[in-house]
């Protein structure tokens, strides 16, 4: 297949990291799947407003991993494996249970009966296996030059490569009657459970699934979620209850997802009574919430930030270059003047929740004079180093990337270094943007999680080598295989800590913070179903 044009494949993270997607088109071949009811039957009264922070890139949720992508796929498309509310445990979804072989390498699935996809069809074994077969050659499909300039993509980060990778771990899919699949392994995946959670394992009606026209899945989104898209026009998408829904109608009709980039817009509008859900709300906002006696809901921290860099940069690839980095960055001043109380400093990329943090592993607190003492050993010039940051985007691990931004670059100047910015609007690409400038030196981006494994975090930044670092360190790449594979918890926490202690010694990245992101709701809202994976269905909402 030719390779596609790559101003329509838009990298980005959620949580989160990046990946290609196809943007959505707002011509003719865009046109709504059921434009007709939409002009029929208007806007019904039972309808909100839900604040995004960017535009959902595709409707293809194989290629998903930014939350505003997510956020939208999950109310659309279902998943084998749901997540249960209360608990955040996992939880049966489209498969009613499974049953896992004592040597972990054999999953079978029953599959839910009488289940419809939204275009009348039924979801049977066969369709299983024809997403699973998909999207384990999105290289051949999208191809390899277009996804190779990305993270790694959730089926390739999970399974270790596409379909027919030396490294991917997939063996099989078959259906063994109408409603049961199994998957075989050539070697155990661990968090395979929970990670077949993401959005991006959602499932697709097999009628829209399409080698010759991959596009089909993005432009006539259907699955058998609780939601339909109705439009997809003006920056917003609007989603209607699905009627026929195999566990019952959402008690909101309509849901429009409205992309208000800037924090201040999202809450002017809330406050106007035009918005709903004001989501990512920033620290610099939370006072006028309090004051104006708005519900505010706070998310368990799950997501990291860091400062990315560019190991073939002439400058960047000195490890002394590296460590005065780490030594100039106030981190803790960062945390307290631009994020949500509860946030905390990172000196590592998983969470504490996770409880696989490295005493061991280095931890760099700033030091002016030893920043200052390691560039002149480096011998640094002066030569410029590009920074990459986003404009006019609020991330949940990235709440101001302006100040933000501005925070690190007085700290690197005031050490000697000459900081280009490179501001480039999230809605224009910013991910792809960075990961095409050969030049760069830094950027700021995050993580997150999706699941709750260290491998949702180290998996897809440090398992295979990728244009956002250019980090090659093949021992890192082993203990995460290692780890993927390990079946005993101690064992396997012990090799997350020792890739965690070789990433601090390389530092291709610094982390920053572990944020604390939340949202807040408007009158005609009880309640909001949040979570700190940001598995957030729009069924759960409770109207006034």
């Amino acid at each position: 297949m030719a390779e596609m044009d790559r101003r329509r494949f838009f990298g980005v993270t959620g949580v989160a990291a990046a990946t290609s997607a196809l943007a959505l088109q707002h011509d003719e071949a865009s046109t709504p799947v059921n434009p007709a009811e939409q002009s029929e039957h208007g806007t019904p009264e039972n309808a909100i407003v839900v604040s995004a922070v960017s535009e959902v890139t595709s409707l293809d949720p194989a290629l998903a991993v930014d939350t505003e992508t997510e956020r939208v796929c999950r109310q659309v498309f279902e998943t084998l494996v749901g997540i249960e509310q209360e608990t955040g445990s996992t939880a049966p979804l489209l498969a009613a249970g499974w049953e896992i072989s004592d040597d972990q390498l054999t999953y079978t699935f029953e599959l839910q009966e009488g289940v419809t996809f939204q275009d009348g069809s039924e979801l049977t074994a066969d369709v299983i296996v024809a997403n699973f077969e998909r999207w384990g050659r999105l290289d051949e499909i999208y191809g390899d030059e277009v996804l190779d300039t990305t993270v790694p993509l959730a089926f390739a980060s999970v399974f270790g490569g596409f379909m027919g990778d030396e490294d991917c771990v997939l063996e099989s899919v078959e259906a063994d009657d109408e409603h049961t699949v199994v998957l075989t392994l050539t070697e155990p995946v661990v968090f395979l459970i929970q990670a077949l959670t993401l959005p991006a394992f959602g499932i697709v009606s097999a009628e829209t699934l399409s080698d010759d026209d991959p596009e089909q899945v993005s432009e006539n989104p259907v699955g058998t979620g609780a939601y339909q898209v109705i439009s997809t026009e003006g920056g917003q998408i609007v989603l209607r209850a699905f009627e026929d829904h195999w566990n019952g109608a959402a008690q909101v009709e309509q849901v429009t997802v409205r992309s208000i980039p800037r924090s201040f817009d999202r809450l002017r509008e809330l406050q106007r009574g035009q918005l709903d859900v004001y989501d990512y709300v920033t620290a610099d906002n939370l006072r006028t919430l309090v004051q104006s006696g708005r519900m505010f809901l706070q998310r368990d921290p799950f997501s990291v930030l860091y400062l990315g860099f560019n190991l073939e940069h002439p400058v960047m690839s000195d490890p002394l270059v590296r460590e005065a980095v780490a030594r100039a960055v106030n981190r803790g001043s960062l945390v307290q003047n631009h994020f949500l109380e509860g946030t905390s400093t990172a000196h590592q990329f998983t969470p504490a929740a996770l409880g696989v943090h490295s005493e061991e592993a280095l931890r760099f607190s700033m030091n002016r004079d030893e920043a200052e003492r390691l560039l002149e050993e480096s011998g640094y010039d002066g030569e410029e180093l590009p920074f990459f940051y986003p404009m006019n985007a609020t991330r949940s691990y990235l709440p101001q990337p302006e100040a933000i931004f501005a925070s690190i670059a007085r700290d690197l100047t005031r050490v000697g270094m000459n900081v280009v910015p490179r501001p480039v609007p999230w809605n224009d690409s910013y991910v792809d943007s960075l990961l095409a400038d050969e030049d760069r030196a830094m950027h700021l981006l995050g993580r997150n999680g999706g699941y709750r494994s260290p491998h949702s975090f180290l998996g897809p930044l440090f398992s295979s080598v990728t244009s956002e670092f250019n980090y090659d360190n093949e021992e890192v790449r082993d203990l995460i295989h290692q780890a993927r594979s390990e079946t005993q918890e101690d064992s396997r926490n012990d090799l997350y800590r020792e890739a965690a202690e070789l990433i601090a010694e390389d530092i291709p990245a610094l982390p920053l913070a572990y944020p604390i992101s939340g949202l807040a709701l408007g009158q005609n809202i009880v309640d909001y179903p949040f979570s700190p994976v940001l598995h957030e269905l729009f069924r759960d909402i409770v109207p006034q």
